[in-house]
């Protein structure tokens, strides 16, 4: 236990800089998580692209051959940008 004024002031900085750390700490986690959450989210959008582009080239080379898988992949592409 602290003993006169000076302990009371040094118990007071360490408990301060417990509360630093701790609150340093917790902002840390939390950009790290921002950031993981910003990741997935291009991954999802990039992941749904892909399958647009793929679905609507499929579906265009059913329709129209090569040139309609070429048109179908932009189309698909394009759509995932609009509303993915």
């Amino acid at each position: 236990m602290a003993k006169g004024l000076i302990g009371v002031g040094r118990v007071q900085k360490e408990q301060a800089m417990q509360g630093m750390l701790s609150s340093a700490r917790i902002e840390a986690q939390q950009d790290l998580a921002e950031q993981q959450l910003k990741q997935q989210k291009t991954l999802a959008q990039a992941q749904t692209e892909g399958t647009l582009a793929g679905t609507g080239a499929a579906i265009g080379f059913m329709a129209g051959g090569p040139a309609g898988a070429a048109i179908g992949a932009a189309i698909g592409f394009l759509t995932g940008k609009l509303f993915g």
